[in-house]
């Protein structure tokens, strides 16, 4: 059913006069924002999540607002941004919408290709989830800890820490995904850089075996090639173990998590669908979507599925950094681990 302004404007006056702190002049700016939308009637997004993940939210977002046409352009992380990037060079904007990991959105601040948005949603997030200058919020939060083949490994012969990982036992029984960056930047953050460096050096002499890929590094285990991870997703875990697969997750203190961001280009052709789309990310409806999609969400009010991959959880945010700080510390894992 098409939701036009005149029905949009008045179920949104009827939500602020229920609502005394929602004022005249933001219900105004909603109805308002939502008609724009409507008059540009399209939306693209560039996400560096699975397709399955983008199609789901594509459904969610368009039978809210099926006065716009949402398409999406997915692939990794480090692709995304090069794409991007060499779009930008030749004045080609087609992304409305960028998604990924807040480092490489953290490059785009730095180049100014985002824009500054306060979502009326924000303050749902946890804290430190949302960029104060407003060029980014999180959208789900993405955990990194360790993991285990549950065929070779009991759960009381799971280390509790990651110094016992120096331990003489665990040599040549260790896998490393060489994309998790975000896990060197947890560990040098937290231990502190020169003690961080003392302790890669260490590990990097255990003999691990490391590849590209998470879900390839997964299966290596699972088929009994090492029978631990250091670094790992706990929630692409619990998918796996809903399927009967050999495979856990390790409750580490603290919890190290970063967040996954969602920003609006600072060029585009459809920028109140732009808006729109990420205030629809960030509510307790588009959070449920995510929590479905058994990624955590950043909202407060929302937990993932199971519970336990929040509650309970000392959490570590890893701070986000510059892309020369970046490129700098995923140099130095590579020659550690590679």
């Amino acid at each position: 059913m098409k939701i036009g302004f005149t029905v949009a404007f008045v179920l949104l006056a009827a939500f602020a006069s229920a609502n005394p702190e929602m004022s005249l002049a933001q219900t105004k700016e909603r109805a308002k924002l939502i008609e724009d939308a409507k008059k540009e009637a399209k939306l693209m997004v560039y996400v560096s999540s699975n397709a399955s993940d983008a199609r789901a939210l594509e459904a969610a977002f368009e039978k809210k607002y099926p006065f716009i046409n949402m398409e999406f352009y997915s692939t990794g992380k480090d692709a995304l941004l090069s794409r991007y990037l060499l779009e930008a060079r030749t004045n080609n904007f087609l992304a409305d919408v960028y998604q990924s990991s807040v480092f490489p959105i953290m490059n785009l601040v730095e180049k100014g290709l985002l824009a500054k948005y306060h979502s009326p949603e924000r303050e749902g997030l946890i804290e430190t989830l949302r960029d104060k200058d407003g060029y980014w919020h999180a959208m789900y939060l993405n955990a990194v800890t360790m993991a285990y083949n549950s065929r070779m490994l009991k759960p009381d012969e799971v280390p509790t820490d990651y110094q016992e990982l120096l331990q003489p036992k665990w040599k040549e029984k260790m896998g490393f995904v060489l994309s998790h960056t975000e896990w060197y930047f947890a560990m040098l953050q937290s231990m502190g850089e020169d003690k961080g460096r003392h302790y890669m050096e260490a590990l990097s002499k255990q003999k691990i075996h490391s590849r590209i890929g998470s879900s390839l590094m997964n299966q290596l285990m699972m088929a009994g090639e090492f029978p631990l991870l250091i670094s790992q997703y706990p929630t692409g875990v619990e998918e796996l173990k809903k399927t009967g697969a050999p495979i856990d997750w390790v409750a580490l203190d603290p919890w190290f998590v970063y967040p996954i961001g969602i920003a609006v280009t600072a060029k585009n052709s459809h920028p109140a669908a732009a808006r729109l789309y990420v205030d629809f990310i960030l509510s307790e409806e588009g959070q449920t979507s995510m929590r479905q999609l058994s990624r955590i969400p950043a909202r407060k009010d929302v937990l993932p599925n199971p519970p336990r991959l929040m509650q309970g959880r000392k959490l570590f945010v890893i701070k986000p950094a510059s892309s020369a700080v970046y490129n700098k510390y995923n140099a130095e894992m590579l020659r550690y681990f590679r």
